[in-house]
């Protein structure tokens, strides 16, 4: 754990109880000076009471996702593009090479790293992180108001449930993502078992998931049980991370490259300018 501003921030985990390869993976990350500067940000300029009011009015008729689109309310943050890098060097995969204090060689003037695919892209916040390694970005979003706002930054989006629907057009991606959407979609283990067939050759797929995971799908004002259910034992960050790998991403063929822990960072109202969860972040490759 660090600590930044009094608040406490999970980074680090007990290695010993991790299954080795995912302990071999992990990667310490620390709160960063772009990190750091949000939390800063979030403190001096919390959302007003007004914004949060009329988010919670929309939420009587639209789904949550819907009310924060509309109102551009609880902006969220998982990592910064210095810690993005180091997950997404492929020079750091290397065996012997993992652990903390990494220095990465992705950043201003490093080649892109060909095509991104943000699946529940949500408001763009955290893909605007990633945007910049890549030559190309798309996004997907069921949410209407969302879709607007990732349109408004000038990429494609499509407005579909990818664990269902194809995407419009035959496309393969070198990064697919998906932030803290598993836990959120009615069908999680059917859009893992679907990405493959959207991966370029050499492609990975990367995951964030808070723990302990809590399930959860919004159709309109009605919060509803996932029809798939992910592993129900991870009442901490090393068991939830085990259980999801060992029970769900290993059997469907996801080898770990990297795995990090970071706080899953949100804008909150002046009396808890920053809400926080516990992020798992996998960076895979199919094996």
């Amino acid at each position: 754990m660090a600590t930044y501003r009094h608040l406490v921030l999970p980074y680090g985990c007990d290695r010993s109880r991790l299954p080795l390869g995912l302990a071999e993976a992990f990667v310490e990350l620390d709160p960063d000076a772009s990190t750091r500067a949000w939390i800063d940000d979030a403190i001096a300029a919390p959302q007003k009471a007004g914004v949060t009011a009329m988010r919670n009015v929309a939420m009587k008729m639209v789904s949550l996702y819907d009310a924060n689109g509309l109102v551009g309310a609880y902006s969220m943050r998982v990592l910064s593009k210095a810690q993005w890098s180091i997950m997404l060097d492929p020079e750091l995969a290397r065996p012997g090479i993992i652990g903390a204090g990494l220095q990465s060689s992705v950043g201003p003037g490093a080649p892109a790293l060909g095509r991104l695919l943000d699946v529940g892209a949500g408001d763009g916040e955290v893909t605007a992180e990633l945007a910049g390694f890549f030559d190309e970005v798309v996004t997907t979003e069921l949410s209407g108001p969302m879709a607007r706002r990732l349109r408004g930054k000038g990429w494609a989006c499509h407005q579909l449930d990818l664990a269902v629907d194809p995407l419009p057009a035959q496309a393969s991606f070198d990064v697919i993502a998906l932030l803290n959407l598993l836990d959120r979609m009615t069908h999680p283990l059917a859009l893992l078992e679907r990405l493959p067939e959207l991966l370029a050759p050499g492609g990975r797929v990367v995951i964030a998931v808070p723990m302990p995971i809590s399930q959860a799908v919004y159709i309109g004002p009605r919060t509803l049980d996932a029809e798939e259910m992910l592993p129900e034992n991870t009442r901490d960050f090393e068991t939830g991370v085990s259980a999801l790998y060992t029970e769900v991403l290993a059997p469907r063929g996801y080898a770990v490259e990297r795995l990090a822990r970071a706080p899953y960072l949100c804008r909150g109202e002046a009396r808890d300018p920053v809400k926080i969860l516990d992020d798992a972040i996998f960076v895979l490759r199919r094996g």
